[in-house]
């Protein structure tokens, strides 16, 4: 019989993984957007840190997709 922790990587394994990166991509992008846009609302600005919130949820959340691929 077939050891069961032989079969480490399968179909269902992988897709899991990159579901996880990805709702941690679009994670850290909604909430570093959603801060700015609540800071702009605070500060009654034009979307500036919305926009700064976005680059850099953008940027974050890249550069942990980068991770979490360079580990599988």
């Amino acid at each position: 019989m077939a050891d069961p922790d032989s079969r480490r990587d399968g179909a269902g394994g992988n897709a899991a993984r990159f579901f996880g990166v990805g709702f941690t991509f679009i994670s850290t992008v909604g909430l570093l957007a959603g801060g700015g846009y609540l800071l702009d609302r605070a500060a009654g600005t034009v979307p500036l840190f919305l926009l700064v919130g976005l680059g850099l949820g953008f940027a974050g959340g890249l550069y942990y997709v980068y991770l979490a691929l360079k580990r599988m």
